[in-house]
This record gives structure tokens, C-alpha cells and sequence, in this order.
């Protein structure tokens, strides 16, 4: 995969022009909203498309061990029904042995039967989802607080740096917000519309799913809904004194069926948490089910905590911009949620809670949701990304608010369009950034290169002769099944594996090795070595076959 060759001063312009255009027909909208609603989202829809699929899926160049894994296990179900250590349709992946989210893997599978186990089928969902997402947030936002509102989140979240960069690779803690937003947004149309009867009992599927995304969804789902029906949805019902016993009993049935239903979706993660961090053992029934619930070798919570002070750590991230330093998150200097600042989001709380309506402030009470994780678990952009939607459209909901409280229509439009401006310019400054740059800082950490690598080692290998993958290489095995295509029963088959400090470490797979002192290389005449930067061959004497920028292929011999 290569970097595009577009030149700093042709992306500068194209992104600048865009800008341009769209906050002039945003200035526009002000005036005369309603007549260009559509033309208005159509824009912005189109902007955030190309902004998702613009070097698409070469940016980023690569790809993260986290997303080869997951596509693998995608690969694994596709063929078998079991994951790659022969699990039956786990609702938890064992991965690299303390666990890996299922839901990513589970909704990649058509994409990889489609177009292959490939960088493009791993990352197409994502960047689809992303622009499901800005679609409903806009109709969530436009159906509490009216056009405008919407018009401005959705410009917001499509142009937003967290949002693109999250978009454009695959990782599935990536895809809680979006359940997220769509198990609110459905909660609240189903207690809401006129359908009420009919849609009530499908209230809560989506926020079932959501479990199987990511696991800090188990601390911020129940907060969420302990929040909602104790706040809204119990006394909404209740408020209406034109009720009948019929009604109510209809109301009444609905919400335990809705119930019901949320728990058989939900259950095999409840179980899957109970086993592993509760029980520490899996009960007989388990053995029974047409699934598998996966005992884990060590506890990622412990793992991420490791004995730190999770609030003092979260200060830290939140005082640091969210920046956590990692290349996967954050590019160059710019900050994951842009311009968006404390104060627009005090702005929109205010008016959120000013408007008196019972389901306009589900942003607030989702905020509100995702405060114990404070408490619980160091925080990176990951961990953290519950929160971003609803800062993003309570930032909409203040700037909007800003609009309607000013009375001088003239004032208004300057400073609700200078703000527009500033974050506008700032987003198309990161894009710049970008596109032109970011395959430079990620493209060592996302091995990018690697296959190329792979394939000439392959070629030049004689029938049986040992390869070793730099173990500078994060999680090497599991790059080496993905670009071979390894057929997951084969490697059950002819693996070497140890479970080690809580992780499971694989040894080697036929005759690739993973460590540069197994047995295997050490008493082998001869051996192909695919060694990664700066890193040594593990011999007395060898040759080069192979060399472009990080990758070295050589030949190793034993004296």
C-alpha cells in the first residue's frame, strides 16, 4: 500500500475550496434554512464522504495488529464458524489471550466474503458506519432541536479529526459510539413516536448489541438506562392522564417484553463477564450452548489498570486535550475533537436543560452516563469515545442556542458564523495535515510494507526452510496468517503456542518463527529472515535478498 502522491499545495487548495464553499452556503442556510435543508446535508454528506474515502484504504498506510486480528477472526468464522483457536461462534474472542470485542469481526464477515481478507474489506464497514452515524445524529439532533441544530452537528461530526481518523481503520472499540447513537436515538423514537405500541418491545436492541463492541459499555449501557427510566422514560408514561388500563397495560407489556428481549441479546455477555471476572470458572450449562463463552487466560481491566490511580491518570488526559500520544489517535498537533471547547459545551448543556423536553436532553443524560469510567479505568481516546457524541452535539445545541439568543439578526449571523468559521478551518487544517503527512508518523507502527516483504521472503525460501518474522513486529503471527491466508484449522494444526505472562504466544506456524532464539532457527544450516528498521540479522553471516525502506529479506547461515 503506498501513499498518495498528491502534492501539498493541489490537497491544500481542494480542502481550502471545499471549506469555502460550504461555509458560504452555511451563511446562507441562516437566512433561509428550511428551502436548503437537503442541499445543505447533501454538502456536508458529500464533504464527509470524500473525507472518509479520499486514499481510501491506503491512508492509513497498513495496518494495526488490532484490525489484522479482527479481520482474521472474520476470516476464521467465515471458513468454520469458530474463531482462529477454534472457538464455535465465540460472543468474546481469547486473541492474544485477555480478549478481543466480537461485534467488529461479526459485521466485517459479508465484507470479507465480498472483497477478500484484505485492508479493503477489514475497513469498509467502518467508514460506511461513520457515515451512517453523521446521518443519524442529524435526524436524532433535527427531531429535539430543529434544523439548524442538526445542520450544524452534522457539520461538526463529519469534519471532526476524532471522527475521520476513526472512520478510516478498523478497531473495534471504534464502534461503541455509533451503537450507542443508535440504541438512544431508537430507545427514544420508539417511547416517542406514534408507533409507540407496536415498536416499544424493539426498544432496546440496539443497546444489547452494543455490549458486544466494547467492554466499558457494561458500566456506561446500565448507568444510561438507570438514568433514562428513572428520569424520563417511566414518568413520561405516567404523565399522560388520558391513559387507559388498556393503554397502560399495553405500555406495561411493552417495556417488560422490551426487557426480554434486551436480555436474550445480551446474556451470553453477561454470562461471558460473570464467568471471567466474577465465577473465575465456566458453569455446565455453558458447555451446552450453540456458542462459545471463553474462559480467559489473564483480565484485560487488570491488565489496563495495573495498579495506576485511574482518576488522577484521567486528569492528566483530560487537562493534556485527550491527547494520549498514541499515532493511531492523534495526528501531529491536532486535538481529536478540534475546536470544540468547554465552553460550547456548557452553552449546550444550558440549553439542553432550558427547553423543558423530555427526551431533548438524552445527550446530557448520556454525558452523565460515561462519568463512572472516570472513576474506573485509565483513560485513552479509546476508552474514552462514549463521550464524544454527545460533546459534539451538545456543541451544536450551544452554538444553535448562541443564535436564537441574540437579538440582532446581523450579531447573530457574525458570531454564530465566525465560530462556524474557526472550527470549520481548523478541521480542514488538520485534513491538510492529514492527507499529506500522516502516512509518515503511522506507517512504522502500522507495518506498513510488511506483505511486500512477506511475498519476497516466500519466493526466495526454499521448500521447508525456516522464515523468521521480526519479532519487532507487535503480535508478528498474526500479520503472518493474515497476508498468507492461513486456513485457521491449519494453523490449530501446525502451531507451536505458550501461554506466557497472560498472553499466547505462538511460537511458530510450519516454518515461520516468531522469535529470533526458537530451536527451530538456531539449529537450522540456513534460514530467510524478514527483519524489520534497524534490526540485525540473528547470525554469523547472511545476505541480502531483499531491502526497501524498513524491510530487509537476507539469508541466514550457520558456520
Amino acid at each position: 500500500m503506498e501513499a498518495s502522491r498528491d502534492t501539498p499545495i493541489g490537497m491544500d487548495d481542494l480542502v481550502s475550496q471545499e471549506t469555502r464553499v460550504l461555509l458560504k452556503r452555511l451563511s446562507f442556510a441562516m437566512k433561509n434554512v428550511h428551502i436548503k435543508e437537503r442541499q445543505l446535508l447533501l454538502l456536508v454528506m458529500a464533504v464527509s464522504t470524500f473525507l472518509r474515502f479520499y486514499q481510501f484504504p491506503s491512508l492509513p498506510a497498513g495496518l494495526q495488529w488490532d484490525e489484522v486480528s479482527a479481520a482474521y477472526e472474520s476470516y476464521a468464522l467465515l471458513l468454520h464458524g469458530t474463531d482462529r483457536w477454534g472457538n464455535l461462534f465465540p460472543v468474546y474472542f481469547p486473541s492474544w489471550g485477555s480478549g478481543q470485542n466480537v461485534l467488529l469481526s461479526y459485521l466485517n464477515m459479508p465484507f470479507i466474503a465480498v472483497f477478500g481478507l484484505t485492508a479493503f474489506g477489514e475497513r469498509f464497514s467502518s467508514a460506511l458506519l461513520s457515515l451512517l452515524t453523521i446521518v443519524v445524529f442529524y435526524t436524532f439532533v433535527k427531531r429535539w432541536y430543529g434544523t439548524r441544530t442538526a445542520l450544524i452537528a452534522a457539520l461538526l461530526l463529519g469534519t471532526n479529526p476524532w471522527h475521520i481518523m476513526a472512520s478510516r481503520w478498523s478497531l473495534e472499540a471504534n464502534l461503541l459510539p455509533p451503537f450507542l447513537l443508535f440504541g438512544i436515538a431508537c430507545l427514544s423514537y420508539c417511547y416517542t413516536s406514534k408507533y409507540t405500541r407496536l415498536l416499544m418491545p424493539f426498544s432496546l436492541v440496539f443497546l444489547a448489541f452494543a455490549f458486544y463492541a466494547y467492554g466499558v459499555s457494561i458500566i456506561i449501557i446500565p448507568t444510561f438506562l438507570v438514568l433514562y427510566f428513572g428520569m424520563i422514560g417511566l414518568g413520561t408514561l405516567r404523565s399522560n392522564k388520558s391513559n387507559t388500563r388498556k393503554k397502560t397495560w399495553y405500555n406495561t407489556f411493552g417495556i417488560i417484553l422490551s426487557w426480554l428481549i434486551f436480555f436474550l441479546i445480551a446474556s451470553p455477555f453477561f454470562v461471558f463477564i460473570l464467568d471471567n471476572y466474577i465465577l473465575h470458572t465456566t458453569p455446565a450449562f455453558v458447555q451446552h450452548l450453540p456458542l462459545t463463552i471463553p474462559l480467559l487466560i489473564s483480565s484485560r481491566l487488570a491488565q489496563v489498570s495495573d495498579g495506576q490511580n485511574p482518576l488522577a491518570e484521567n486528569i492528566q488526559f483530560l487537562m493534556h486535550g485527550l491527547n494520549d500520544g498514541q499515532v493511531w489517535d492523534i495526528a501531529g498537533i491536532y486535538s481529536p475533537l478540534g475546536l470544540l471547547s468547554l465552553p460550547l459545551v456548557a452553552l449546550g448543556v444550558y440549553y439542553s436543560i432550558r427547553t423543558r423536553q423530555v427526551h431533548a436532553n438524552l445527550f446530557l443524560i448520556w454525558l452523565g452516563a460515561t462519568i463512572p469510567i472516570f472513576f474506573l479505568f485509565p483513560l485513552d481516546l479509546s476508552r474514552a469515545n462514549a463521550m464524544y457524541l454527545p460533546l459534539i452535539a451538545l456543541s451544536a445545541i450551544g452554538i444553535s442556542g448562541l443564535y436564537h439568543s441574540i437579538d440582532k439578526k446581523q450579531t447573530k449571523l457574525v458570531i454564530v458564523s465566525l465560530i462556524l468559521a474557526a472550527v470549520t478551518l481548523y478541521n480542514s487544517m488538520f485534513c491538510v495535515y492529514y492527507f499529506i503527512n500522516y502516512n509518515n508518523d503511522v506507517k512504522n507502527t502500522f507495518n506498513n510494507g510488511l506483505d511486500i516483504a512477506l511475498t519476497q521472503a516466500r519466493s526466495v525460501a526454499s521448500p521447508n526452510e525456516p522464515v523468521y518474522v521480526s519479532h519487532w513486529i507487535t503480535f508478528n503471527y498474526v500479520y503472518t496468517l493474515f497476508f498468507l491466508k492461513a486456513d485457521p484449522l491449519d494453523f490449530q494444526k501446525h502451531s507451536r503456542v505458550i501461554a506466557s505472562g497472560g498472553i499466547y504466544h505462538v511460537r511458530n506456524y510450519r516454518n515461520y518463527y516468531f522469535s529470533s532464539n526458537d530451536p527451530g532457527l538456531t539449529s537450522a544450516p540456513t534460514f530467510v529472515a524478514i527483519l524489520k528498521g534497524n534490526e540485525h540479522p540473528y547470525c554469523d553471516d547472511s545476505a541480502v535478498l531483499y531491502s526497501e525502506e524498513d524491510w530487509t529479506v537476507v539469508r541466514c547461515f550457520k558456520r
